[in-house]
């Protein structure tokens, strides 16, 4: 893969599954130290990628819920 001069392997299922789950749900729970386990190329390509999602998701529910409250009252 490219950025990856470190030529670190991929981390394990149980590690792939915890980090995916705590995005989708929005937890940041995630068990990783980023600069140990994961190259540049997961980081920038997939990681900031889902956090930059996640973010953009919630600040889209709260104005939802923000005007659903002011339309309703």
């Amino acid at each position: 893969m490219p950025f990856n001069p470190q030529h670190f392997g991929a981390v394990g299922p149980a590690l792939s599954f915890n980090t995916a789950t705590s995005f989708v749900t929005n937890t940041n729970w995630q068990n990783y130290g980023g600069e140990r386990s994961m190259s540049y190329f997961s980081q920038m390509g997939a990681l900031t990628v889902q956090a930059v999602r996640q973010r953009a998701v919630g600040i889209a529910a709260a104005i939802v819920l923000v005007r659903w409250f002011f339309a309703s009252s």
